[in-house]
């Protein structure tokens, strides 16, 4: 009974700590931090929001990949190859971004990094959009 005991509690053990380490972790990063990231030259932007709201103001040089749309994992896939490469991604209010950022994780993504806030936090901070 013992040696049942003991598998058991090792199997639970590592059960538990597999998720843990199965994903990069999100960043979460506010405006000022984003900007300096954005700075570098090492990261790609992504803009998930729907292309009237892309339109009517994004940050220079994002990419434009609608959340809503079908297509959208296999958009993204089809887009970046390099999955460990830093991305950025941010939306309206960050919602969409952050749900964007779990479902870039799933697909193999390492360096994902959500923008609180999204674009109204970085308008509200004074940032520039290209219209």
């Amino acid at each position: 009974m013992k040696g049942k005991s003991l598998f058991f509690r090792l199997f639970m053990v590592i059960a538990l700590l597999i998720p843990a380490f199965a994903f990069a972790e999100i960043k979460n990063e506010d405006v000022a931090k984003v900007e300096e990231l954005i700075k570098s030259g090492k990261y790609t932007v992504i803009d998930v929001r729907t292309k009237e709201e892309y339109d009517a103001g994004h940050i220079k040089g994002a990419f434009n990949f609608d959340y809503y749309n079908d297509d959208f994992e296999t958009r993204i896939e089809a887009e970046f190859k390099d999955k460990n490469k830093p991305y950025i991604v941010y939306c309206r209010s960050g919602k969409r971004s952050l749900a964007s950022a779990e479902i870039l994780e799933e697909l193999g993504f390492t360096n994902v990094t959500n923008m609180k806030g999204g674009i109204l936090a970085w308008e509200s901070a004074g940032k520039p959009v290209v219209k």
